[in-house]
């Protein structure tokens, strides 16, 4: 008999033929409508399902409790924030996900505003609009004059999934890479040419400084108003991991003071950006609304995980990808 399953996820029609021999499928909510779930929308939708696959939509201790039938959860996110893990623990429900899934998306955007802070690719683009061939009476050629990045040291905080991907990709590049991660075993360190080092001594070398560790307690505001102080008048600072690592307050300070030469963010510690923010008055930085992981690539990622994990779980067989494994140990 084929399992129920209700699909929230924004999902690729090759997931779901794999699930279809198993399951019959029901789709809804974010995936469908674009519209985040109340919690009460989602109890709702729950009705009769016994496996949900949710990306944004919350599956919170209510649901739970309202829905004996649930059989597992699957969370297409790198951490299933949306799911109140510990009432699905309690309820015996396997909670799958899909670490890395965007890994490659955040890797290849944060190179690329480094390489558009490296070559004031914003600057010279919006001059050119406005009519201008180049700034204050200077040529293009010295008025957005940048570097490159061969030769340049890239000081990279945190080497998980994204940080190794990011290093993958400037290797070729001819940096010179520098870590800060008390955790990431040597090898993978020297997999990519790297060398470890204090966080200060990174910020005091680096030429490009990028952040890609989790937001914990022992990492919120890790960047502070030391760090920007460490840091070259040259150098450029890149977050594409989360604003809750950085002490805001000092970055807007070291970019109005010019102590530093730029930056890029694509996270920031309200979001939306308020109209208000003082980030936009700036000039010296390059500002992304939170897409590292917009890629069409990402959803087919996180479907083919969280689908071929379902299709285990279904089979009886064990799940890669489980955050709470002490529920299939019971």
């Amino acid at each position: 008999m084929k399992a129920h399953i209700l699909i929230t996820a924004p999902f690729t029609a090759e997931a779901a033929e794999l699930l279809r021999p198993y399951a019959e499928l029901r789709f809804g909510g974010w995936g469908v409508t674009k519209r985040k779930l109340t919690p009460e929308e989602m109890r709702q939708e729950l009705a009769g399902a016994e496996i949900v696959i949710t990306e944004l939509d919350p599956v919170d201790a209510g649901a739970i409790a309202a829905h004996p039938q649930l059989r597992a959860i699957g969370c297409c996110r790198g951490n299933p924030v949306n799911v109140d893990v510990a009432a699905a623990t309690a309820a015996g429900l396997p909670v799958l996900y899909t670490p890395a899934r965007n890994a490659v998306s955040v890797a290849e955007l944060t190179v690329a505003l480094m390489i558009m802070a490296a070559r004031h690719v914003l600057a010279a683009s919006a001059s050119l609009r406005q009519g201008h061939w180049g700034e204050g009476g200077l040529s293009p050629y010295l008025a957005f004059r940048g570097v490159e990045l061969n030769s340049r040291t890239v000081g990279l905080v945190g080497l998980g999934a994204v940080g190794r991907e990011v290093a993958a990709r400037l290797v070729p590049f001819g940096v010179q890479l520098l870590v800060y991660d008390p955790y990431v075993p040597e090898e993978v360190v020297a997999r990519f040419g790297g060398r470890r080092v204090e966080l200060l001594e990174l910020c005091r070398r680096s030429d490009f400084i990028s952040l890609h560790c989790n937001v914990t307690p022992e990492t919120r505001g890790l960047f502070s108003r030391e760090c920007f102080a460490a840091m070259k008048p040259t150098a450029y600072f890149i977050n594409t991991a989360r604003a809750a690592i950085v002490d805001e307050a000092a970055l807007l300070e070291a970019l109005r003071e010019r102590r530093i030469a730029g930056a890029a963010l694509d996270v920031f510690s309200e979001e939306p950006l308020p109209p208000q923010s003082p980030f936009l008055s700036l000039d010296n930085v390059i500002l992304t609304p939170h897409i590292g992981g917009a890629t069409e690539d990402v959803v087919r990622h996180h479907a083919s995980m969280i689908a071929e994990d379902v299709v285990r779980f279904l089979r009886g067989e064990r799940p890669r990808y489980v955050f709470n494994p002490e529920v299939l140990a019971k």
